[in-house]
């Protein structure tokens, strides 16, 4: 008994240490405020950094002006629940002209891919692939950059955040977003 509580000891002490860094390491790319650009990066063909005036004038395709979407969300909040009406761009719209890596050997890669979105604080949600694709769920997840007055968001949600229209609760909408990355589940 005694062996096994000194080995459980000295495992937990050198877990201590090989994690102790981490938040400290997290802590120093997490100062938060708001940021001025948003990078998306990771598995597509495109990496690119928008500032607002790049989101307000953002082209799906070159030749047709964008027409920013409008979304009204409710979700719960420890203060009880929120209904804002935003506006933006669809997410998959912007990963639609960043390009998306698949591996086409792969069957269905597309719905292994999903979006880690990143606030200025470390904060941090996900979204599948599959809830954005018009084929599957497709839910209309926007990057807001405004309300649906056309107003700029207030300084306490950034230049622009993520709304998740249907989630009940609030924690997927990111707020002071700084970048959305793209992974593959399984690597």
């Amino acid at each position: 008994m005694r062996q096994f509580q000194v080995g459980f000891v000295k495992t937990a002490i050198i877990l201590c240490l090989c994690f102790s860094g981490i938040g400290s390491v997290q802590a120093e790319n997490c100062k938060g405020g708001t940021p001025t650009k948003l990078k998306l990066d990771g598995l597509v063909k495109n990496k690119v950094t928008y500032t607002l005036q790049d989101l307000k004038n953002f082209r799906l395709d070159p030749a047709v002006e964008y027409i920013p979407t409008k979304v009204t969300a409710t979700f719960n909040t420890s203060t009880g629940p929120q209904t804002n009406t935003y506006t933006g761009i669809l997410l998959n719209d912007l990963l639609t002209v960043a390009t998306i890596k698949v591996n086409a050997k792969q069957k269905n890669d597309i719905l292994r891919k999903y979006v880690i979105a990143h606030a200025s604080d470390c904060y941090e949600a996900v979204i599948a692939l599959g809830e954005l694709l018009p084929k599957f769920e497709n839910k209309k997840v926007i990057l807001a950059y405004a309300d649906g007055e056309g107003n700029p968001l207030p300084d306490s949600e950034g230049f622009v955040r993520l709304v998740v229209p249907g989630d009940s609760a609030g924690g997927r909408y990111v707020t002071h977003l700084s970048r959305l990355t793209v992974h593959t589940a399984g690597k």
